[in-house]
């Protein structure tokens, strides 16, 4: 394997690495940890995560709130206000912008806002919504129990599956006062949302993950295109080469420097010339190799022809990229180092 290719393979890897930990160190926390602390919606009570502080209540119209902050966590909602007999159709039609109702699923934007809204089996007949606005996210749950409506809202910048999977947990956790459950119907009719809100409202973890390597795929991709087209044999009708050989790696070092390129390597009665993207590189007279080549084995058994240059060496390009000082040395790596060899010595 090319130095080229072993050098791009390790920085793909550390790259990925460090991507990687970069994108799980800034991942927002969406799993809470402390004690759970009880709080009521009317007669029901459900379990609230540790950060989630003190209520704030408040009245409007009826209901009766209690807002909870939960710093990283969002800030949660529980209201509640009597039944005034409107059916459960007409207040979802008037409270979520619908442009006509159905249990759902429903993808629709309405007031500048993107709507999903599904109904759900919670104490009976329910609704589950999100709501996205600008960079803001809201899960909403509303049901009736006991001729009271019931809200639970959770508003977020966080649109990652944690937060979609601690509102399930907050709904999973109410409680009626006979300590009766929603139960298996509503964990089964959650489960079916996150396939319905994935990109549009929930961002997936995968990406973080996946697009970096992506990038570096495609930037590894290109180089090896770049790198082939570099290290292609010229077309050089005419020509009385007695070795040519394309698609070789050469390394040229020197004081404080080091490069590599893929490159075509031919041997006329006259010299030898490095070809890069078919056009003349380096040309060396073989007069001025006599007793400065030599044979050798470097990483993983790859054969190279060592050249003991002296300078300055005339560079057909790249000019402002390499130095021509004395004590500059050549290794061209080849399978058929002998055959090369005894094209330069004869």
């Amino acid at each position: 394997m090319k130095r080229q290719t072993l050098m791009m393979i390790l920085v793909f890897v550390v790259l990925a690495i460090a991507l990687t930990t970069t994108a799980l160190t800034l991942q927002p926390r969406t799993r809470p940890s402390g004690p759970a602390q009880v709080v009521s919606l009317g007669e029901l009570t459900l379990s609230l995560p540790s950060p989630f502080g003190q209520p704030c209540p408040s009245r409007h119209e009826g209901w009766k709130k209690a807002l909870y902050s939960g710093g990283f966590l969002g800030n949660l909602l529980l209201a509640t206000e009597p039944a005034d007999g409107r059916t459960p159709a007409e207040a979802y039609r008037e409270w979520f912008s619908m442009p006509g109702y159905a249990p759902g699923p429903m993808r629709y934007a309405a007031g500048g806002s993107s709507w999903f809204f599904q109904e759900v089996p919670l104490f009976g007949q329910g609704a589950y919504v999100l709501q996205k606005h600008g960079k803001t996210l809201r899960f909403i749950a509303c049901f009736t129990q006991h001729n009271t409506r019931h809200w639970v809202q959770l508003e977020t910048r966080n649109t990652t599956p944690g937060a979609q999977q601690l509102f399930r947990e907050l709904l999973l956790s109410l409680r009626l006062p006979d300590g009766s459950q929603p139960g298996p119907a509503l964990a089964a009719a959650l489960d079916t949302i996150p396939r319905e809100t994935r990109w549009r409202f929930i961002f997936p973890m995968e990406l973080p993950f996946l697009l970096p390597l992506v990038v570096l795929v495609l930037v590894f991709g290109v180089q090896l295109t770049i790198r082939g087209r570099s290290g292609r044999v010229p077309d050089l009708p005419g020509t009385p080469h007695t070795y040519l050989e394309g698609g070789l790696e050469v390394a040229l070092t020197g004081p404080m420097q080091l490069q590599f390129l893929d490159a075509a390597v031919g041997v006329t009665p006259q010299s030898l010339t490095i070809y890069t993207f078919g056009t003349p590189f380096l040309i060396l007279p073989r007069a001025s190799l006599a007793g400065r080549v030599t044979t050798g084995q470097g990483w993983f058994g790859a054969k190279f022809l060592l050249l003991d240059l002296e300078g300055p060496l005339a560079f057909q390009k790249y000019k402002w990229k390499f130095r021509a000082n004395q004590g500059a040395k050549l290794k061209i790596y080849t399978q058929d180092e002998t055959r090369l060899y005894f094209a330069l010595m004869n």
